[in-house]
């Protein structure tokens, strides 16, 4: 009896060690293969909704509605509700107790300029790292998460397959300014043939002119 308290007392301490103690030992999953899914489904100009574990990866249908040409996304996580959100995630990661560590990669198209037989388009992508947590039980506590983000120039032609990327942009998370997450507008010029993208809400805002090729 006396073993069987001993053991008792020392798994309450082990929970609440795992409750209250920082998870900062774990490494979260390789995330070059979630990316690299994540602007496969961008390239191609279709929506999804994925989950990846060890044994795979598996697709959910999720509400969506329709995108707006005129007004745009005004916001990354909210393009991910639209015919072009892309949501790509990888949450298996344990360390002791924790659980649901590991990558959350979501966002979509924000904005479009149609021109003749090709089309401009600006996508946006929110990478969020969550370190392995207990989401239930007595004393419930949100991860704490980072973000960064990552914003994407294409060219997308009138009957070609693939978009190709003419420019990328990264705000990472230590330049994201707390509770503000960054904005993205763009500008097209049929006169020079550029596009102009502005990046706002980010400690080093960003304004380039990009030409578009013929």
């Amino acid at each position: 009896m006396r073993y069987f308290a001993y053991s008792l007392s020392q798994l309450s301490v082990l929970m609440l060690f795992a409750l209250f103690a920082p998870a900062t030992s774990a490494e979260p999953s390789p995330r070059a293969p979630l990316d690299a899914l994540w602007e496969e489904y961008m390239l191609l100009g279709s929506s999804a909704s994925i989950y990846v574990d060890e044994s795979g990866q598996r697709t959910v249908s999720i509400p969506r509605r329709a995108f707006d040409e005129q007004r745009g996304e005004q916001d990354v996580e909210g393009a991910v509700a639209t015919p072009y959100g892309i949501h790509v995630a990888r949450l298996d990661e344990r360390w002791l107790l924790w659980r649901n560590g590991g990558w959350v990669l979501q966002g979509g198209l924000l904005a479009r300029v149609k021109e003749q037989s090709a089309a401009i388009e600006q996508y946006g992508k929110a990478v969020i790292r969550q370190p392995p947590y207990v989401p239930g039980g007595p004393f419930p506590r949100d991860p704490p998460m980072t973000r960064g983000y990552e914003f994407f120039l294409l060219l997308r032609r009138t009957g070609v397959p693939r978009a190709i990327i003419l420019r990328k942009w990264t705000v990472e998370p230590r330049d994201v300014v707390k509770d503000s997450p960054p904005r993205a507008t763009l500008q097209y010029n049929a006169t020079t043939n550029t596009a102009t993208v502005t990046i706002v809400r980010a400690r080093t805002p960003v304004l380039e002119t990009v030409e578009i090729p013929g």
